[in-house]
């Protein structure tokens, strides 16, 4: 693995006590990573990019912590830039649960499209590779990483925010995107299976959630962010 690559585009923050985020700049927009620590056990949330860097996942984990402390990857959906580093970080881990809504598997399976896309995801698994959300296993999982999942769809059928109540903070997933300055924005049209489901997800989500920092994929973190969006032009115009 080229160490240097990763280690120039990417930068590692710490958003909350338990909470740390490695952002992997590739020019046309972040991808994210995220660790949460609970009594010394570490789990990481999404996995980074499937072919043109396929080893985000894996740099975190050989670089950052000790391996044998990882006990799980918890995933916000199935696109190739959020499940693309499993198999290189299975290598290195092959024991490692994978956590995934049940709503993506016949797109991470290669069975079909995801909604309004033609073709197949790029990397495709088999369902016995995962674990599902709402399962006894996955839900040992969450509690012991001290998040709540919450089904967020539009994006993806699939999508799962996950609240940590401890740290106050939402990982968003692509529930919504920023830009380089922070400022709040819908998630990338071009991705997104059904853009007013998830602008009205996005809404209900942080309005029940709306003391939380917001933290998202392609982007920063977000204070205020049912406020923020309330008053965007974007939404008012959705």
């Amino acid at each position: 693995m080229n160490q240097l690559i990763y280690r120039l585009i990417s930068k590692r923050k710490r958003i909350s006590p338990h909470i740390e985020k490695f952002e992997f700049d590739i020019g046309i927009f972040i991808v994210s990573i995220w660790v949460v620590e609970k009594n010394n056990q570490y789990f990481l949330i999404d996995s980074g990019l499937a072919k043109l860097l396929p080893r985000m996942a894996e740099y975190v984990v050989r670089n950052f912590y000790d391996k044998e402390r990882v006990s799980g990857v918890i995933l916000t959906h199935g696109h190739s830039d959020h499940i693309g580093g499993i198999p290189r970080l299975k290598t290195l881990l092959p024991n490692l649960p994978i956590v995934i809504d049940s709503r993506e598997i016949p797109f991470v399976s290669g069975e079909k499209p995801y909604p309004g896309r033609e073709k197949l995801e790029p990397i495709t698994f088999k369902k016995q590779d995962f674990i599902e959300l709402g399962t006894p296993e996955s839900n040992e999982l969450l509690e012991q990483a001290g998040l709540k999942a919450i089904h967020s769809p539009g994006h993806s059928p699939g999508h799962t925010c996950y609240y940590h109540a401890e740290d106050n903070l939402l990982i968003g997933g692509d529930l919504l995107t920023t830009n380089r300055v922070g400022v709040l924005n819908a998630p990338m049209k071009e991705y997104t299976a059904d853009m007013l489901k998830a602008l009205e997800t996005a809404h209900s989500v942080l309005k029940e959630y709306s003391q939380a920092i917001l933290s998202v994929a392609h982007g920063g973190e977000v204070k205020n962010a049912f406020q923020e969006m309330e008053k965007s032009e974007w939404f008012q115009n959705s």
